[in-house]
């Protein structure tokens, strides 16, 4: 095998973030068609707790020096997640830590 091949590991980590990202798509849709104002409360809540831990990590460091560089690919990577799932433009996380 080459040095460049997932190992398992990464690879069940890739898979897990896929099917999480797609159950969340569909738990919104659903959220959304029964109850429109019900999901955006909540949609927002959840952005404002996702912003405020990225904001945390890099506050106190908590991945060290590429702490922020973490964040910000984490928090781009929700953000595109949340506007696609929640119809919407949400908290922009990435550009709300550091």
């Amino acid at each position: 095998m080459g040095g460049n091949a997932p190992t398992e590991e990464q690879a069940a980590e890739r898979l897990t973030h896929h099917l999480l990202r797609e159950a969340y798509r569909d738990l919104a849709a659903v959220l959304l068609s029964a109850d429109a104002k019900a999901a955006g409360s909540l949609f927002y809540a959840i952005e404002k707790r996702t912003a405020d831990a990225l904001r945390t990590i890099v506050a106190d460091k908590s991945e060290g020096a590429a702490s922020t560089r973490i964040a910000r690919a984490a928090g781009g990577e929700l953000n595109a997640l949340f506007e696609a799932a929640h119809g919407r433009t949400g908290i922009p996380a990435s550009r709300r830590v550091a």
